[in-house]
């Protein structure tokens, strides 16, 4: 691990950093608890992080150091090595989606269990649904998977 830039801190002394893996080159969170909760840490992927839906501190730290490296050049470096229907994924699951990718015999769908916030389903419903059911299930791959939860 390379390259970690904090992001988050709690009160009591938990930390959140952004880091890339070098072998794989996906983003991940960090969560290094504090050292009297036994200093674990917990790794997430970027998009599961941000799909947990629930709102947080360190969610929206992230959710802005994200938006500063948009902003910066217009697309950052991580967005130009993206595909198009993962940035789509990207983009509705840093709104909130709460959707969940099933695969089943190659068969792609989504699911979903909860509420999520009217901006994610708006994106969803705008930009994701017209889709033909190739480019949606291309999408929907970059959603966590139901078996991830």
């Amino acid at each position: 691990m390379e390259n970690l830039r904090e992001f988050a801190t709690s009160a009591n002394g938990d930390r959140w950093l952004l880091g890339k893996d070098n072998v794989s080159g996906e983003d991940f969170v960090l969560h290094r608890a504090n050292l009297h909760s036994g200093g674990h840490e917990t790794r997430t992927a970027v998009r599961a992080f941000l799909a947990q839906g629930t709102a947080s501190p360190e969610r929206e730290a992230l959710l802005s150091l994200l938006r500063k490296a948009r902003g910066l050049g217009g697309a950052s470096k991580l967005d130009e090595e993206k595909t198009p229907s993962l940035k789509l994924a990207d983009e509705y699951l840093s709104l909130g989606g709460t959707r969940r990718a099933k695969v089943d015999d190659n068969i792609v769908s989504t699911r979903k269990w909860e509420d999520e916030p009217a901006e994610a389903k708006t994106f969803w419903d705008e930009k994701i649904e017209p889709l033909d059911d190739k480019q949606r299930q291309e999408i929907e791959i970059h959603l966590p998977s139901i078996s991830d939860d």
